[in-house]
């Protein structure tokens, strides 16, 4: 039969609505199916990242930075007190406390501990907003020398390069009772600015455990006489000319040079009375014919303790042992320059500083250099 024209094709089969109609359900289904694996993964991924930030938070965040800008360091040290000194980063209250070996805490005021024992090693910490942000330990003074008292002596430092960063790590290591420079602290010349870097970074440890006491030398002075480095370090009584005690251990410190003003205030704090071992700290070393030596002999002064030469050396001087520290940072320059004394048993253009042992059997003196290496030993007498 022909159709005509016009008419409408071949009617469909019955079953094509139904298979378009499933067609559409299995699609809709894979939609959903699709949909809901994608909400489950970003759930998923929500949930990791979320674990991840606080597994972050609470484990791998490196801890907030200390409040201190500097120190907390020990500036002062007796049989009974010692004084702490540091500046914060914000305007906050420094909780400091201090604990013997048995136990007893003692609770500070304005950085000073009251009440301490002699010849006790003390821990001390410093809190902040409720939590320890600094510590570190001291040994107040002995009342005599039963027990041993080290200190250290480094010169010419201040320079804050690698090689005074390794000599305040040996000099930490030491553990010294008190620590003294000769001078030439800041390099090359003791700009506020610059006394982090090359004197309170380097010996953040050392200063942490041991009051360190400074004679002034000429990169010290250049600016205003020496007081931004006496106001820093806290010296006593200017800093020029000054006298401490470390228990039976007496500390003259006479400036720059052993000058007929040094003489007069050495005449002065050597005629108290008391000490067991006396020490003259001067930053250019005192040299034979200087008016001072008959003095030092006389009130048994047991060493001269001096640095501006940058070598080691260790000499005896108008009968007065006396030992150069002046390779503790800065270091020995041109050794055409920098000759060796007359007369010095051994001199040295190694890194290092001077560890000085005192007990009641004598003096025990060695050089130690920025490796921890000991490069020179003597023993003396208290009193020449």
């Amino acid at each position: 039969m022909i159709a005509e024209p016009g008419a409408d094709g071949p009617p469909a089969a019955p079953d094509d609505s139904a298979a378009v109609l499933a067609r559409l359900r299995r699609r809709v289904r894979r939609l959903r199916i699709i949909l809901a694996g994608a909400l489950l993964l970003a759930l998923v991924c929500t949930l990791a990242v979320v674990a991840v930030l606080v597994y972050w938070h609470l484990y791998l965040l490196e801890p907030k930075g200390t409040p201190f800008t500097r120190g907390p360091f020990v500036i002062s040290l007796s049989s009974s007190e010692a004084e702490l000194a540091w500046t914060l980063d914000h305007r906050a209250a420094v909780e400091l406390r201090a604990l013997s070996p048995t136990g007893e805490a003692v609770t500070g005021s304005d950085g000073r501990l009251s009440g301490l024992q002699p010849g006790t090693r003390y821990s001390w910490t410093a809190a902040v907003d409720g939590r320890t942000r600094a510590a570190g330990t001291f040994t107040t003074a002995p009342s005599d020398l039963r027990s041993p008292i080290r200190f250290a002596v480094i010169g010419d430092y201040g320079s804050g390069n690698d090689h005074e960063w390794a000599v305040g790590r040996v000099l930490a290591a030491q553990q010294p009772d008190f620590i003294l420079t000769a001078g030439d602290n800041s390099y090359l010349v003791a700009l506020p600015a610059l006394l982090d870097r090359n004197i309170f970074d380097p010996l953040h440890d050392a200063m942490a455990n041991a009051p360190l006491w400074a004679t002034l030398g000429e990169h010290d002075l250049f600016i205003d006489g020496g007081k931004t480095i006496t106001s820093a370090l806290h010296l006593p009584d200017g800093g020029k000319h000054y006298s401490v005690r470390y228990g039976p251990i007496q500390i003259v410190a006479l400036g720059l040079q052993a000058d007929a003003s040094g003489l007069a205030y050495a005449r002065r704090a050597l005629a108290v009375p008391g000490p067991s071992a006396r020490f003259i700290l001067v930053h250019r070393p005192i040299r034979a014919g200087n008016p001072i030596l008959p003095l030092l002999r006389a009130r048994h002064v047991t060493a001269i303790l001096a640095g501006h030469l940058h070598r080691y050396e260790r000499q005896v001087v108008g009968g007065v042992l006396e030992f150069t520290a002046g390779t503790s940072g800065e270091g020995p320059g041109d050794p055409g320059h920098t000759r060796p004394s007359p007369g010095a048993a051994i001199s040295l253009l190694d890194y290092g500083l001077l560890r000085v042992d005192v007990s009641s059997g004598g003096v025990a003196y060695a050089f130690v250099d920025e490796r921890g290496r000991v490069l020179d030993r003597h023993r003396g007498p208290l009193a020449p």
